[in-house]
């Protein structure tokens, strides 16, 4: 979980054009940022599952 919001937040930030240290500066195409904003979907997609589900777990009592 803390991975994932981890890729989450470097994959925003390079989208966004925030410069990290830990980064290359490499140019990014078109193709590059829409990939990197379709993962970063993709993952919003399974920490909100990941959520429902341990909502759901402990509503049921498991």
């Amino acid at each position: 979980d803390g991975t994932l919001n981890d890729v989450r937040n470097a994959l925003d930030d390079r989208l966004k054009g925030i410069q990290m240290q830990y980064f290359l500066t490499t140019i990014w195409r078109r193709g590059d940022k829409d990939r990197a904003a379709a993962m970063i979907q993709e993952i919003n997609k399974m920490l909100k599952t990941r959520r429902i589900m341990r909502s759901l777990e402990k509503f049921v009592g498991g």
